[in-house]
């Protein structure tokens, strides 16, 4: 496999094998995933609306206001978007109509309108609902969360078996949502509502973790997190020297130091050494002495409050690392997927008589498996080491809860549609789960007295409606007479004249999902350095639907990383 990585400046001779690396920020880059989405993940528009109530019934049903979009109908909603059963769609329409009595035709929409859609349709049908659901609460999602750090931080769920149930609870409450790995910011999620209790004391909840970021070695203290420090260089192929003395010959005399107050951080490989000053108590005198040509002590002195991450990058740098730009990312490009990797210390290592040099990408992370093995595996054939650096747990944390779902495997599907483009239609469809048939004729009034027979190429049901796809330009006239005619929604599409991509596109929105071919980005790492790594490639993608459509290459290597998000992924040509 040819991988192909940029390079800049300092570094370009960092790899003999001609893998060069670059750390300018990626064209067009942007956040992905919050109210100014964050980096790491696919955007995706979502409407938010407050809730509003109305008469149904002489009963009260709650719900939200939606202005209509091109390409919206009550079958794309309902069924699509809300996952509402598909058998019952017909008296949804009633219940739509009743509440909406300024819309004529429910299912005719027209954009611009604003119509009331239920939260619980099948409530007000008297469907059964499953035991445990009573009242619900919206929650939209915010920048960070995962669902069990809302059902932990949110609600205030702690047992391990009190949020399994409250899982599989929220997932009856939200049929629609099929991939629970992918949270998206402003995505609008049903939950539980407070049972009621008799009021009882109860201590103060414990204050939440921090989210852990690229920069959270800049919040801690390195005198309070010396084990931290230890870690990191530890990492890089250091020791830290502890108890006994060390001992520095000087011109003036011998200076012995207690390495419990004043650790040594030790290179073994290259037998270098610096002393660590604490609490910055080393005399400027002794200092300069210790750091003399002909000495080689260098001292990193850290004052009282001095961060973790200033201390460790003035000791890598007197360790003979050399800092990568921190605020840009490595980036790899192996065929159509990139790769952007970031971290909170990023450096090369010292380098090595007849050894090749390595680049290194430290993080501090709050779980253990953040970023998966065959992703630090593929970084490390070609020159990268990442590193995660665990932090303490809370009193309350329990591992076995983080970890729940990465347990859990994501299955992924991988397909190739033809190159032909007629072919492609029928695969297209397919894939939809939309039975069609092919090649129909149809008789069409133009005016009284004048008929015209036509084909229709694909003809099916999609929204409760006929579509009728046609493979040329028919004209208006042709359109609505489909239309009042034959009830036929007529779309055409001129296959030999759109380029492959803009034939997709014309499908999608065919369909009424909404859908560009542009640059996605998906976080190979959550919690809160969402953007340590994340792979990048263009395509069509839908979240709604887990749906990836791609012309670009992807790597065998890399195919496990859309799989475990429980992506399907279609190559087009």
């Amino acid at each position: 496999m040819e991988s192909q990585v940029k390079a800049a400046g300092l570094i370009g001779r960092l790899l003999p094998w001609a893998l060069l690396f670059s750390f300018t920020a990626p064209s067009g880059a942007q956040g992905q995933v919050s109210v100014k989405p964050e980096e790491g993940a696919a955007q995706i528009e979502l409407r938010k609306t407050p809730l509003k109530t109305r008469q149904y019934q002489g009963k009260t049903v709650e719900g939200e206001e939606r202005v209509i979009s091109r390409g919206d109908s009550l079958w794309k909603i309902l069924i699509q978007d809300k996952g509402l059963a598909e058998r019952r769609f017909d008296r949804y329409l009633i219940i739509i109509g009743s509440l909406n009595p300024h819309i004529k035709k429910p299912d005719v929409l027209r954009v611009g309108d604003t119509i009331f859609i239920p939260i619980r349709p099948d409530e007000i049908l008297g469907i059964q609902l499953p035991p445990g659901k009573g009242e619900t609460r919206v929650y939209r999602v915010r920048q960070g969360d995962y669902l069990y750090k809302i059902l932990r931080e949110q609600f205030g769920i702690q047992e391990k078996r009190e949020i399994r149930n409250a899982f599989d609870r929220v997932r009856e409450l939200n049929p629609g949502k099929k991939n629970w790995n992918l949270l998206f910011v402003g995505e609008s999620i049903l939950f539980p509502g407070e049972e009621k209790a008799p009021a009882v004391a109860q201590p103060e909840p414990a204050k939440p973790m921090e989210v852990v970021g690229l920069d959270y070695g800049h919040k801690l203290r390195v005198q309070e997190n010396l084990h931290l420090l230890e870690q990191i260089v530890g990492a890089l192929g250091n020791e830290v020297r502890r108890g006994g003395e060390e001992v520095v010959p000087l011109k003036e005399g011998t200076v012995y130091l207690d390495r419990d107050s004043y650790p040594v951080v030790h290179n073994p490989k290259l037998d270098q050494r610096v002393i660590l000053d604490l609490e910055g108590k080393i005399p400027a005198s002794l200092k300069s002495k210790l750091e003399a040509p002909a000495t080689t002590a260098p001292v990193v002195s850290a004052k009282k409050g001095a961060s973790l991450h200033d201390t460790v990058s003035h000791l890598l740098s007197r360790l003979g690392f050399q800092s990568l730009p921190a605020n840009r990312p490595v980036v790899i490009q192996d065929k159509g997927v990139g790769l952007q990797v970031k971290g909170e210390w990023m450096v090369t290592a010292p380098q090595e008589s007849g050894g090749k040099q390595e680049v290194f990408i430290i993080s501090l992370t709050d779980s253990p498996g953040r970023t998966p093995d065959y992703l630090k595996d593929y970084l490390s054939i070609r020159g990268m080491s990442l590193k995660e650096i665990l932090l303490p747990p809370p009193p309350s944390f329990s591992p076995s809860l983080m970890l729940a779902g990465a347990e859990r495997k994501a299955e992924g599907q991988f397909e190739t549609w033809p190159r032909d483009k007629v072919a492609l239609i029928d695969a297209f469809l397919k894939s939809h789960q939309i039975s069609f048939s092919s090649s129909r004729q149809v008789s069409v009034p133009l005016r009284e007295g004048i008929r015209l027979d036509t084909r229709i190429d694909r003809l099916f049901e999609h929204g409760g409606r006929k579509v009728g796809l046609l493979f040329r330009s028919v004209g208006v006239d042709v359109r609505k007479g489909l239309q009042e005619k034959e009830g036929i929604r007529a779309i055409e599409i001129d296959v030999f004249s759109l380029s492959t991509r803009e034939l997709i596109a014309r499908l999608f929105e065919a369909l009424g999902e909404r859908a560009s071919y542009q640059e996605h980005r998906f976080a190979g790492a959550g919690g809160g350095a969402r953007d340590k790594l994340v792979l990048t490639v263009a395509g069509f993608f839908l979240p709604s639907r887990s749906l990836l459509v791609t012309d670009r290459d992807i790597p065998k290597d890399l195919r496990r990383f859309f799989a475990d998000k429980g992506l399907r992924v279609v190559q087009f040509q």
